[in-house]
């Protein structure tokens, strides 16, 4: 992973713990400049590659991990 990619992850991380809205999901990827992508029950899934993308894995509502690509 890049440097630049690796600081947007670092970003990302700190919605750790929040309560997902697309407010938020907003906020992020202008912060960033990346496409953002929410995951779990009940959110659509895509199967193509962005190694670019966050991926915030949602659970009962709050993030509770974040990734990148996928």
């Amino acid at each position: 992973m890049t440097t630049d990619l690796q600081q947007h992850l670092d970003t990302a991380k700190q919605y750790i713990g929040n309560q997902y809205t697309e407010e938020l999901r907003a906020e992020l990827a202008n912060k960033t400049g990346l496409a953002v992508r929410p995951r779990g029950v009940g959110f659509i899934m895509t199967k193509d590659y962005n190694p670019a993308r966050i991926n915030l894995l949602v659970e009962n509502d709050i993030i509770t991990h974040v990734t990148m690509g996928n």
